[in-house]
């Protein structure tokens, strides 16, 4: 047996729960103070972003959206330069958080690395994809996914078949275009299940089939 204290306890509870609702407790003065923070040593990397190519709201929805899926922004330099590379192609803080994430792929996919330092996942089935891709709608300010409850529901059944009743944290592989949508769809019944895209799995990552969702 292993004796734990209780405020041992409340502690690590209490940690847990601020990770995952860190999102919604970062607030706009949070994100200026991010900023201001990489200001001190990369004051360009700021001046150039905020408010020349993106309003701190979009930076603040583009952060918590990482924050969302437990991604760490302690490399907030890498962050923000990502977002003074891809904020002159789009203002959609979707796409802006994909950009991000693949400029930070080595530390996305760090946790899910066995000690050979291989990739096990599973893998979406491509009609699955082209299913997702087909419903997205994007614009200038926001992206959308217009799926049918019921297909809702059977990607859902499928998603949690191939993950089973495994509850340690674990990975599946989409495309680009599907991986957010996927990831807000299995968010709420499989909170441990990490979904990356295929330009997220850096160069010499060798990925381990789990076997493929379909």
């Amino acid at each position: 047996y292993t004796v734990v204290d209780a405020v041992s306890v409340i502690g690590t509870h209490l940690t847990e729960l601020v990770r995952r609702h860190a999102y919604e407790l970062l607030s706009r003065q949070d994100t200026k103070n991010i900023l201001d923070r990489v200001a001190e040593e990369n004051p360009r990397v700021v001046e150039d972003l905020v408010p020349k190519l993106l309003p701190l709201a979009t930076v603040q929805k583009v952060i918590q959206n990482l924050l969302r899926e437990r991604v760490s922004i302690r490399d907030s330099v890498g962050v923000l330069e990502a977002l003074g590379e891809s904020g002159a192609m789009t203002k959609n803080p979707v796409l802006l958080t994909e950009y991000v994430r693949q400029a930070i792929r080595r530390l996305l996919v760090r946790p899910y690395l066995n000690h050979a330092g291989e990739l096990p996942a599973l893998f979406l089935d491509p009609q699955i994809e082209q299913t997702i891709e087909g419903a997205i709608e994007h614009n200038e300010q926001s992206s959308h996914l217009n799926l049918a409850p019921r297909k809702l529901r059977d990607i859902l059944d499928k998603v949690a078949r191939a993950v089973g009743a495994n509850e340690t944290p674990m990975a599946a592989v989409t495309s680009s275009s599907a991986r957010f949508f996927l990831r807000q769809m299995v968010e709420g019944t499989l909170p441990n299940l990490a979904v990356l895209s295929h330009n997220e799995i850096p160069t010499g990552v060798r990925v381990i089939s789990l076997g493929l969702i379909q």
